[in-house]
């Protein structure tokens, strides 16, 4: 007899860690919302292997906040930081089991959440940790040189996305990262 091996689906990914009961961003792709909030156990990637968790508590609203069982405190959420959540392919609704529409509002470059920033003039800049909205535009925040940053991220700025090595080419204007 046969096993069956598990298929698995990428419904999103963690972000940061938040306060410090363990509890950790997560940002969930749209179509998989439902899915995520009607299942009580999600798979996150750590190193080649996909540990299935608990969730405990959900909230928010637009960014959502996960508690998950057994991590406790703000060291264990931060091992569980920028790694790709996954359900199992049998814990994904059918179109007729679906009760929420799904909203259009995401990010024009929430995508990019752990792409790489290269600078025509300044080089290697750092990976992106988060796409954040702001009134006037979406930003990258990502550490540079032991400090968080803050960088535009707008169709003047970027050069190029390459996709397939996870790379943004911009050309950020000078000064910007010494603020």
């Amino acid at each position: 007899m046969a096993i069956k091996e598990q298929v698995f689906v990428n419904i999103g990914h963690t972000k940061r860690a938040h306060g410090l009961t363990g509890e950790i961003k997560v940002s969930i792709e749209d179509q998989y919302l439902e899915d995520f909030l009607k299942n009580e156990r999600i798979f996150i990637a750590v190193k080649s292997s996909k540990i299935p968790y608990f969730i405990a508590n959900v909230r928010g609203k637009g960014e959502l906040i996960v508690q998950l069982e057994d991590v406790v405190g703000r060291d264990a959420a931060q091992v569980l930081q920028s790694k790709e959540i996954f359900l199992r392919e049998q814990d994904i609704l059918h179109e007729e089991e679906r009760e929420l529409e799904v909203p259009d509002d995401s990010l024009e470059y929430e995508g990019l959440t752990g792409f790489f920033i290269l600078d025509k003039t300044l080089g290697e800049i750092g990976v992106i940790n988060e796409v954040l909205e702001m009134p006037q535009q979406e930003m990258a925040f990502m550490v540079y040189k032991g400090r968080e940053v803050l960088v535009p991220l707008n169709k003047q700025l970027i050069v190029e996305v390459d996709e397939e090595k996870r790379i943004v080419h911009m050309d950020l204007p000078e000064g910007l990262l010494d603020v």
